[in-house]
C-alpha cells in the first residue's frame, strides 16, 4: 500500500472514531477507560484503541471549546480553554506513543521537530488542527 493510501486509510478510521463518539462525554469515556486499565477490546485492533485515545481527547477539546492541548508520554493531556484548564487520563506511553505516530503519519510530519495540520469533521463543523511537534511534547492547536 502506497502512503497516501496507508494516510487516508488512518484518516478514515480516525475519522469514524469522532463520528461515532460524537454523542458521548469524552471524559468520561476516558476516565472509564483508564478505571479498566486500558484494557483493550479482542475484537479492537490495537492502532485502532491507540486513535481511539486520540479521538475522545480531539472530542474533549472540541466539546470544551478548548484552544489547545498538550500531549506527552507519561502526563495528564492538558486541555486548555479560555476560562478553564482540565487534564484528561495519561494514557498507557505505548498506547499515546503509537497513536501519536499515526497522527504525525496522516499529516505528513517527520522528524525531532515538526508542524502539520489535521482536518476533521466534527458534526457540521470542519475543524483544522494544527499540530507542533517538539522532541516528545505534541501540542494540539485549535481554531473555533
Amino acid at each position: 500500500m502506497d502512503n497516501r493510501k496507508h494516510r487516508a486509510g488512518y484518516h478514515a478510521i480516525l475519522q469514524g472514531l469522532i463520528d461515532s463518539y460524537l454523542d458521548t462525554d469524552p471524559a468520561s469515556k476516558l476516565r472509564n477507560w483508564a478505571d479498566r486499565a486500558w484494557a483493550i477490546d479482542q475484537d479492537t485492533e490495537y492502532d485502532e484503541s491507540c486513535l481511539t485515545y486520540i479521538a475522545l481527547v480531539v472530542l474533549d477539546a472540541y466539546k470544551s471549546r478548548a484552544h489547545k492541548v498538550l500531549l506527552e508520554m507519561g502526563c495528564p493531556a492538558l486541555v486548555a480553554a479560555l476560562n478553564e484548564t482540565h487534564m484528561l487520563p495519561a494514557a498507557p506511553d505505548s498506547l499515546l506513543a503509537r497513536g501519536l505516530e499515526i497522527v504525525r503519519d496522516i499529516c505528513g510530519m517527520s522528524g525531532a521537530r515538526a508542524q502539520g495540520t489535521l482536518v476533521l469533521g466534527i458534526g457540521n463543523d470542519i475543524i483544522e488542527i494544527v499540530i507542533e511537534k517538539n522532541k516528545g511534547l505534541h501540542v494540539l492547536m485549535f481554531n473555533h
